[in-house]
């Protein structure tokens, strides 16, 4: 089998943050803009959640548009040093820097409490689709992002590599052949295809990390972004042609498959419930009121929490399936929901509540975010 080769006449780039595209492919824009071909990097968030290394830029931390502000423009300076290299910020919205923490085995994760701007929180298939929306204008012949697992595991880094695989996948099915080559960065000890990096590009790149002087330590031979991990400029980078599989096809449908046992639970404990009524003269059908209650409640959450309603269609299917069936005699004589007045308005109610609740426009939590004028400390756990 022929080895691998990367030389591609229009390369787009996707990163999740301003400076990934310096640390992570660094050598690669450098090479690619010498050999004369075009380059495109996608930027997918501007950094809003980053720790400075710099004392005196410490108070942009948890001032979200400043710090995003702060390092976009270090990212223009960057750019400025390899030249010739186009740049944009995804988004249909602005997403924004989810962060991360260290979780108990010392690996990195998500922040237990994301806004909904945030990249992690987006759905993969909103940021594919824009994605796809960049590779259809510039019509690349590769697309590189991180590999599987982000790289060292930062939770937009693999939304990212999601996103565009996602992306790539769809395209694959449209264009066939036409579709751009898709290629993940190598971590070491993995395997790699193509290795670039050279002492000349390795000018460039340190160059391009010291525009990024609030997030990557700097010196004469190395640079750290973790205190105490040193990384030679002229480190080669490693990439290696990949391909999205038949997973990634069929991911959304995944997704939602939790939502239909959710919709067979809830018929069951609403059928438990229904018919118990308080103890008192008017003999008030509490068990039916908390059953209807539970119902709704299900149902704004998902539409709230998922912010569509793919999840709230298989729950509400699931639901009426199991209803129908508890409403029959069953085998041994049992009559789950009986055909009195409590029974069906638990039967027809529960549904409607449903029914009703996708009908509903659209459903926002309470409080709106604006990007602007975002300002908030963040959970830095």
């Amino acid at each position: 089998m022929a080895k691998a080769r990367f030389t591609p006449k229009r390369l787009l780039i996707v990163h999740a943050h301003p400076d990934d595209e310096s640390l992570f492919t660094g050598h690669i824009i450098a090479e690619r803009v010498e050999a004369k071909a075009e380059v495109f990097v996608l930027t997918l968030t501007r950094g809003e959640r980053g720790k400075v290394k710099l004392d005196e830029l410490k108070g942009l931390e948890g001032n979200l548009s400043a710090m995003g502000a702060f390092r976009t423009s270090e990212l223009k300076e960057a750019f400025a040093v390899f030249k010739n290299v186009q740049h944009g910020f995804a988004g249909s919205r602005a997403y924004l820097d989810s962060g991360m923490r260290i979780n108990a085995f010392g690996k990195p994760a998500k922040l237990r409490k994301l806004d909904e701007l945030s990249l992690a929180a987006v759905s993969a298939h909103v940021i594919a689709d824009d994605i796809t929306a960049k590779i259809l204008e510039f019509k690349p012949d590769a697309v590189l992002t991180y590999n599987r697992s982000g790289g060292f595991g930062h939770p937009d880094h693999k939304m990212a590599h999601v996103a565009t695989a996602l992306a790539i996948r769809s395209l694959s099915r449209k264009l066939g052949s036409r579709a751009p080559k898709f290629w993940v960065i190598s971590e070491p000890r993995e395997r790699f295809d193509v290795e670039i990096g050279d002492a000349k590009t390795a000018q460039l790149k340190k160059a391009a990390l010291e525009a990024h002087a609030s997030q990557v330590a700097v010196g004469p031979e190395t640079y750290s972004v973790v205190p105490g991990k040193e990384i030679r400029y002229d480190r080669p980078e490693r990439i290696r042609l990949a391909s999205p599989g038949v997973f990634f096809g069929i991911r959304k449908i995944i997704t939602f498959i939790w939502a239909i046992p959710l919709g067979v639970l809830l018929a069951l404990a609403g059928t438990m419930m229904h018919q118990v009524k308080a103890n008192d003269e008017a003999q008030t059908p509490i068990g039916l009121i908390l059953a209807l209650v539970m119902a709704a409640s299900l149902a704004i959450a998902l539409r709230l929490l998922r912010r569509s309603r793919g999840a709230l269609y298989l729950v509400t299917a699931s639901l009426i399936a199991t209803i129908l069936w508890l409403s029959q005699r069953q085998p041994g004589g049992e009559l789950f929901i009986p055909g009195n007045d409590v029974g069906t308005i638990w039967a027809f109610g529960s549904i409607g509540v449903c029914a009703l609740v996708i009908l509903i426009p659209k459903i926002q939590p309470g409080a709106s975010v604006s990007y602007t004028h975002l300002t908030l400390p963040t959970n830095r756990e």
